[in-house]
Order: C-alpha cells, then sequence, then structure tokens
C-alpha cells in the first residue's frame, strides 16, 4: 500500500512488495501470474517489467527496494548469471539488516541447497562475474555473501506444485502478514479506537456508493495518522489504492501534474504511466478510475485546485470507491461537496499520558519517579498528538534535573519542531487573518466573539470573515461564544512577533513582562507597537513615566490588568465587596502600588481602540487624548477623579467599566459617546453627579450605578 505506516517507528514504505526476478526465465509466466495475483488482492506491488541494458542496475530499482516492506525473490536458474539481479539481491539483504525490510524467496526450479554451497549451475555463474569483475572482486564477494544469507531465509519451493495453488500461497501469507503489521501498529497508537469506529460509520464499505469523506483539525492534531490508520485496516478491499502523502507541499515543489502521474502510478503499479495518460491529466484520471474501485487518500491539502486536479468529483470513480480527504481547511471540504467530515480533536488527559509515557519510557517502567514532572510536560502539550510525541522523545532517558531543566526551558524557547508544524498553519493566513490570530493570542483567547468583532472590526480587519475562516482553518475553536485558542498555537503566535525584532519597542505586539518593562522605564517604545498587554498579577513592580508612551503613535490595544480579579467582581455592590474572600480593597491598594507612573498624562495614542487599565493611576486622561476609535474604556479601581474636562469625540465607545473607582466625582457629557451600550460606575463611592446627558443614550443597555452615598442627582432615564 502506497506510503502506509511502517512497521518501524521511522520508516515509510511506499509499496507492499518488491519483486525480484530474472525475465527471460518468468517474465511471461509465474512473475507475470504473481504480480496480479497480488495486485488484484490489494497489495501494492512493485515489478519493473523493463527490458534491463547494460550493467548498472538503476537507482530507481535501488529506492523501490528501500521504499518496500517485502522483497518476493523468484530464483530461478539463470538469476545468478545476472548481475542486476544480484545486486538487488545484495540491496534486499543489506535492507533486512538495517531497515526491517523482509526478504521472501521463492525457490522456482532449483535446489535450495545449491545456493548455500554455490555448486553446479550457480558455480558457472560465478566463474563468468570473476572474469568480468577481476578489477572489482569486492562487488563478487558481496553478491556470494548474499546468496548465503538468501540460502538461511525460509521460503517457497517451486517444484512438485502446481504453480496456482503455489500463488495462492504466497499471496495469503503476504496477506496475514500486513494484517499482523497493521495490529501492531495499533499497539503503538492511542486513542485510535473511537475514530476508527467513526470513520467506518462515515465510509460505509458495505454500499457500493462511492464515497468522498473528509479528516479536519490543526496541524498536529493527528489527521495523516488516523487516515493511515483506516488506510491499513480497509486497503485490501479495494482493486486499487493510493495514499498521497503532503499534498500541500508536493504540489508546491513539483505541481500538480506530478501528483496526478503519482496517482495514476500507484493505482495502476506503474512506476511511469504512459506519456499518453500523462499528456490527458484530469482526463486520464476520469478514464482509468471510472471501472476501478479505488482508495485514494489525499493527506494535507491546502487548496481546492488539489482536489479538482486529482478527484474532482464522484463519477471520476467505479462504485464503492472511497476518497479521504486530510486538511486544516473545513471551508475546502465543504466546497467540495463531501458526503461527511470528521473532525480530529486533541486527546483526553488519560490518552495524552498514555502516549506521553510512550514516547518518554517506551516499555520501562518509571514513571512513578516522574509522575509530577508528567503532569507538567501534559500541562505544557494541552492533549495534542505531535507536542506529546515530540516533547516525549527528548525526554526519553533523561535524568530528572534534565527533565526539569527541559520542561523549564519550554517556557522561554518553544520546541522548534512543534513550532515549524504549527507556524505553516499562519503562513497560510491573509493579512487581515494573520492580524485577528495574533490580537487573539495576545490579548483576547478566552473573550466574547461579539466584543472582540466590536474591537476588532475597528481596527480595520474585517472580523466577522475573518473570525469564521480561522474556525474553519482549525486556528481558533468558539465554545459558547467564547474565542478558544490552543496553547501551542497561542504561544506559536507570540514566537512569530518575537522573532520579528530582537529589540522589544520595534515589535508590533509585547505580553512578556520583562519586554514591556524594559520598554516603559526605558522609554524605548517606536510606532512599531501596537499592543501592550500586562497582567500585574504576574508582574513584579513597575514604575515608568506617562511620557513612555508618547513615541507609540499606532497603539491600537492597552491592556494593563490583574487577571485574578474575576469578571463578576466588576458587577458587585459594595457591601458584596466588604464581605469578599479576595478582599477587593487590599487589592485595590495593591493594584496602586503594582503600575506606578509619574509625572502629569501628557500623551496615550488616539489609535487607542481598546484601552484597559486596572488601577490607573492618575486623576484623569491626557488633555490631548481624542481616540475617536475607542471601543472600549475599562479602567477599574482608578484613583481618576474625572475622565476627561471639555467636549470630545467618542462615537463608537461601547463600553466604559469605572467601578470601584472611589475618587471620581461626576462623569463627562455622554453625548459625546451616543452608541454606548453599557456604564459600570458601581462602587464610585464618591460620585456625587452623573451628567444629565445620560438621559440621551438610547442604545444603553446595561447601567449599573448601585452602591453611592454622595450622589445628588441623577436625569431621568
Amino acid at each position: 500500500m502506497a506510503s502506509s505506516s511502517s512497521s518501524s517507528s521511522t520508516h515509510q514504505w511506499k509499496y507492499d512488495v518488491f519483486i525480484s526476478f530474472r525475465g527471460e526465465d518468468t517474465r511471461k509466466s509465474f512473475t507475470d501470474h504473481l504480480y496480479t495475483a497480488l495486485c488484484q488482492n490489494g497489495i501494492n506491488t512493485f515489478m519493473d517489467d523493463r527490458l534491463r541494458r547494460g550493467e548498472q542496475i538503476s537507482p530507481l530499482l535501488l529506492n523501490a527496494i528501500e521504499e518496500s516492506r517485502f522483497s518476493i525473490i523468484i530464483f530461478s536458474g539463470n538469476y545468478a548469471f545476472s548481475s542486476w539481479c544480484l545486486d538487488e539481491l545484495a540491496k534486499i539483504i543489506e535492507c533486512v539488516k538495517v531497515m526491517g525490510h523482509k526478504a521472501l524467496p521463492v525457490f522456482y526450479n532449483v535446489d535450495p541447497p545449491h545456493l548455500r554451497h554455490q555448486k553446479g549451475i550457480l558455480a558457472e555463474a560465478f566463474a563468468k562475474h570473476e572474469q568480468i569483475y577481476r578489477e572489482n572482486m569486492g562487488k563478487v564477494v558481496k553478491w556470494r555473501e548474499a546468496l548465503i544469507e538468501l540460502a538461511t531465509i525460509s521460503g517457497w519451493d517451486s517444484r512438485n506444485r502446481h504453480e496456482s495453488k503455489l500463488i495462492e500461497e504466497i499471496v495469503r501469507d503476504i496477506l496475514n502478514k500486513l494484517v499482523a503489521i497493521s495490529s501492531s501498529y495499533m499497539n503503538g497508537l492511542v486513542g485510535m479506537e473511537y475514530c476508527i469506529e467513526a470513520m467506518d460509520s462515515l465510509l460505509s464499505l458495505r454500499s457500493f456508493d462511492v464515497r468522498m469523506i473528509g479528516i479536519w483539525g490543526m496541524a498536529g492534531i493527528g489527521k495523516t495518522t488516523i487516515a493511515k490508520v483506516v488506510y491499513e485496516q480497509i486497503y485490501t478491499q479495494f482493486e486499487g489504492c493510493c495514499f498521497l502523502s503532503n499534498v500541500r507541499e508536493q504540489s508546491q515543489k513539483f505541481g500538480l501534474p506530478y501528483l496526478q502521474t503519482e496517482l495514476l502510478s500507484q493505482i495502476l503499479k506503474e512506476m511511469n504511466p504512459s506519456s499518453r495518460l500523462l499528456n490527458k491529466g484530469i482526463n486520464s484520471i476520469k478514464d482509468v478510475l471510472c471501472s476501478r474501485k479505488v482508495l485514494i487518500i489525499l493527506d494535507d491539502v491546502d487548496q481546492r485546485q488539489q482536489m479538482e486536479d486529482l478527484a474532482g468529483d464522484h463519477n471520476w470513480f467505479g462504485l464503492g470507491s472511497q476518497i479521504i480527504i486530510t486538511t486544516r481547511y473545513r471551508h475546502l471540504l465543504t466546497c467540495q461537496e463531501v458526503d461527511a467530515t470528521y473532525e480530529a480533536k486533541k486527546l483526553d488527559n488519560d490518552e495524552a499520558l498514555k502516549l506521553f509515557c510512550l514516547h518518554a519510557f517506551r516499555h520501562k517502567h518509571r514513571m512513578e519517579d516522574f509522575r509530577q514532572l508528567c503532569g507538567h510536560a501534559l500541562n505544557y502539550t494541552k492533549g495534542l498528538p505531535l507536542a506529546l510525541k515530540v516533547l516525549g522523545s527528548s525526554l526519553y532517558a533523561k535524568s530528572k534535573n534534565e527533565w526539569k531543566s527541559e520542561l523549564e526551558k519550554l517556557k522561554q524557547f518553544p520546541d522548534k519542531e512543534v513550532q515549524n508544524v504549527l507556524k505553516t498553519s499562519f503562513e497560510g493566513l491573509d493579512d487581515s487573518e494573520q492580524n485577528i490570530f495574533l490580537d487573539i493570542a495576545f490579548f483576547y483567547k478566552g473573550h466574547d466573539k461579539n466584543f472582540v468583532g466590536e474591537i476588532l472590526d475597528s481596527c480595520g480587519f474585517f472580523f466577522s470573515i475573518g473570525i469564521r475562516n480561522l474556525e474553519d482553518k482549525s486556528r481558533i475553536t468558539i465554545s459558547e461564544n467564547k474565542l478558544c485558542m490552543h496553547d501551542l498555537l497561542q504561544e506559536m503566535g507570540w514566537e512569530i512577533v518575537r522573532q520579528n525584532s530582537e529589540v522589544p519597542g520595534k515589535r508590533s505586539r509585547l505580553r512578556a513582562h520583562k519586554d514591556i518593562n524594559h520598554v516603559l522605564t526605558t522609554n524605548t517604545g517606536t510606532e512599531a507597537v501596537e499592543g501592550i498587554f500586562l497582567d500585574l498579577s504576574t508582574s513584579t513592580e513597575l514604575n515608568f513615566s506617562i511620557d513612555a508612551f508618547a513615541k507609540m503613535k499606532r497603539l491600537r490595544l492597552l491592556k494593563i490588568c490583574d487577571l485574578q480579579i474575576d469578571r463578576s467582581l466588576e458587577y458587585l455592590s459594595e457591601k458584596a465587596l466588604i464581605t469578599y474572600p479576595h478582599d477587593v480593597w487590599m487589592r485595590r491598594k495593591y493594584l496602586y502600588n503594582k503600575g506606578h507612573s509619574y509625572g502629569e498624562p501628557k500623551f496615550l495614542s488616539n489609535s487607542l481602540i481598546d484601552l484597559c487599565w486596572h488601577g490607573y493611576p492618575l486623576k484623569s486622561l491626557p488633555s490631548n487624548f481624542h481616540p475617536e476609535k475607542l471601543v472600549e474604556l475599562n479602567m477599574c479601581f482608578s484613583r481618576l477623579k474625572q475622565l476627561w474636562e471639555g467636549k470630545k469625540e467618542f462615537d463608537k465607545l461601547k463600553s466604559v467599566i469605572l467601578c470601584h473607582s472611589q475618587n471620581l466625582t461626576k462623569t463627562p457629557d455622554f453625548s459625546i459617546a451616543p452608541n454606548l451600550k453599557k456604564l459600570i460606575l458601581k462602587g464610585c463611592t464618591s460620585l456625587v453627579e452623573v451628567h444629565p446627558s445620560i438621559g440621551a443614550l438610547k442604545k444603553l443597555i446595561v447601567l449599573d450605578l448601585e452602591g453611592y452615598k454622595k450622589l445628588k442627582s441623577l436625569s431621568r432615564v
């Protein structure tokens, strides 16, 4: 079976069987009948049917041997007279020793002991070779040794047997070996049972329908593995099989005509299909396969044209054919109008632990000593099979201290092998989608989709179509209207931005505390900075001048907040706050001390769209602050006495949250924000006056003014 999984964990087989034979002895008889029987039983078999010229064996044949799981050597009377055959045999024996290859000899009308003793006709053959290769006797010695090795391998003796019965026995033996290999391969996999059951129900193998099934999910989630396991289990039920690996990469390197050739080559069992077929392109696939029951896997598809050129429609294929497509892009499957789709999901905790231990300890029972460290590894990989395999393998046979060091290093330097695979997910996005992806990774993972949409639409990123595409391309998921992203994809986004510049102040987004501290305390920010996210709950004390933002004229998103404050805390009453277990009042003092800025407010970017600053330490916002695109203003626990003086324009402002800003005495004129939907002023105990323009806010949905002791007037709403 083409490109099927191997009996070892490191080798990929392109063919099941390679047939080595002497053409003049058996080409049109035994070998031809055996090849036909193997193919009819779905065994992907390589046989070179060309007449051989010259003394040098073709490199293509040597590669075909390396890419085959088994070799059947049909040792006939004149086999040893051919230098080509002996070169093939030497290569086969070499692969047996180093690659897990299996050699299966058929002694065709010859006495097997003669190979070991090399007498009779073999002695005559080698006398000829020694004469021809007297200047290269090492070659002859290698051939002799290969024959001796072959003589020790159990095989079939054709003498006194009906050829048809012998061929049936050989085919049955190969099929049994392949089934056994498939079962052993499954033993090295985790979490496959449910996947296989689900795929079996989608394929409908007992019907005559042509079925197209899509497997989709994020990079590294196991789509190819699922397709391989399904392929291993059902390929014998088809007249022809093809596993096209890495369609995305192969089409970029060689083009779609190359993949069309490869598809026909695998199904027709020909290394080089005729030029007549190749010149017809798509039509040749339809013409050849429309009457055949075939199994085709198109792995890692990323463009619709690839599917149109390789498996354009159901009527291309014979009754009962099954086409399986793996992709990161759900929308491609919709466009192809596949019959059903299966989403590959991350492993649950038990499955993840089993897969990780399989690679980290293999068959050695040492997990008890490493249980806590295994927990840290699972927390990092979050059920992603690729990451579990890579990290587990990297920790194999390492000491506890080495485990600790590696896991600590990953917090700062992500694993390159995993990151390189995931990075292709980012490179396939357009500019707008990349910006949405990075903003979610840095600022909005776990946030409400509608809220984030209003902000990123104001950034000009076409959120509605962008978020749909990111979901279709397996970059994000949406659960209960919250934006979700795998931790390793988020980490990949951070790393992409970090690699854009060694200087933090020249990066588009900042999240690491040490980078933000460097930029704000050294005043090294530039116009390149578009967003800053500082989590005060995990940071040390930060002192900076308000002027540190002066050079960041393109700053869109500024979030200085404490993630340990529960979101519901913003809406608690004063009475509830007094009894709240987190001691909010100490938290307020803590926030003031954490983010201390000095100097009068002079500048904040007028490009700001989301301004969230818990514990804002100054009395007001800068007088020259005119953020016309501002959507959210969140300054709970601030020291604000007033937001600003004078009239400004905030047409896009939707949300103002100033809860527990105990120094706030009055609100601004709200007529400047006609689209305001939410106003939270709970816990602003010094508030005396709410501007009467609040009564004119026609879109206001949420208004919280609870808990005021000094409030004197409120316009009728």
